[in-house]
């Protein structure tokens, strides 16, 4: 085959816009969470709103550095009728968005990476040497920030994660988790990345967090069509949710839509029994 003929082809695939449906994972984002508070909010707001958390880095053996904190909006790429464990640990409401949205916002699946393979050692010998020498030479700042930006969609195959305050063990494989990362600019005033100095103190974690409620520009946006699927824990909390939609003036435009989003709830304790 000529030179030309691959070129062709490769402009034949570009144009090809559409993702392929999945057939071995979701073909939604979910997002869960423990109190029905949280999911009224992100319905009226038409976003979610990012948050910094802990991510554990030992296993990348950087020498002085073994924990980072960022802000990120967490979902996971699991079929419906896979959730249990993952609803069991994270919250029994959430919201279940396109895939297709998320791809066009840019979200991007974790590289989950085995802490003894060659990827692992190349990319600590490369973040080590490159954050070494940033004083000293500032041809270093794309390459740092490709490298940072890489780092904050890694995670290792298994190990220890912050939440309630408590550290617990995960194989973090079985979550299929897709990550996105607000692009923070010098403008918005708030770091990207919090001082080590602060790494371990949540009440930092938390002003951080609450800095992003008025920086809208960062939240993760979406329209309620891109909405598959709403989860609630019970019957009860179904009933609240929908007397939210229908009275709340600023949850859809029309009565149509709030209905076809009502249409779109599922109650945790119902579904669950055929898992």
């Amino acid at each position: 085959m000529e030179n030309k003929d691959i070129i062709r082809v490769k402009n034949i695939e570009e144009k090809n816009e559409n993702v392929p449906r999945s057939k071995q994972s979701a073909n939604v984002l979910f997002k869960f969470m423990k109190e029905l508070r949280f999911l009224k909010e992100i319905l009226e707001n038409k976003a979610i709103i990012p948050r910094y958390y802990e991510e554990s880095i030992e296993y990348l053996k950087i020498s002085e550095l073994e924990k980072i904190v960022f802000p990120m909006v967490c979902f996971c790429d699991i079929n419906v009728s896979r959730l249990k464990e993952h609803v069991q640990y994270y919250g029994k409401f959430g919201i279940g968005l396109n895939k297709k949205w998320g791809i066009n916002k840019g979200i991007q699946c974790i590289n989950y990476i085995n802490p003894e393979s060659e990827i692992r050692k190349d990319f600590t010998y490369l973040f080590t040497k490159a954050f070494n020498q940033i004083d000293e030479d500032d041809s270093l700042v794309e390459y740092n920030s490709y490298l940072l930006n890489n780092l904050l969609f890694m995670k290792p195959l298994a190990g220890r994660m912050l939440r309630n305050n408590k550290y617990d063990k995960k194989n973090f494989t079985d979550e299929r988790e897709w990550r996105y990362v607000p692009k923070i600019e010098d403008n918005d005033k708030i770091q990207l990345i919090i001082p080590p100095i602060f790494v371990g103190q949540l009440a930092v974690y938390n002003t951080y967090s609450d800095a992003l409620k008025k920086l809208k520009n960062l939240w993760l946006t979406f329209k309620y069509e891109d909405i598959e699927y709403l989860m609630v824990a019970s019957k009860m909390d179904r009933k609240r949710l929908v007397d939210f939609i229908i009275e709340n003036n600023n949850v859809c435009c029309s009565d149509a839509q709030k209905y076809e989003l009502i249409s779109k709830i599922m109650v945790y304790n119902v579904i669950s029994k055929d898992w």
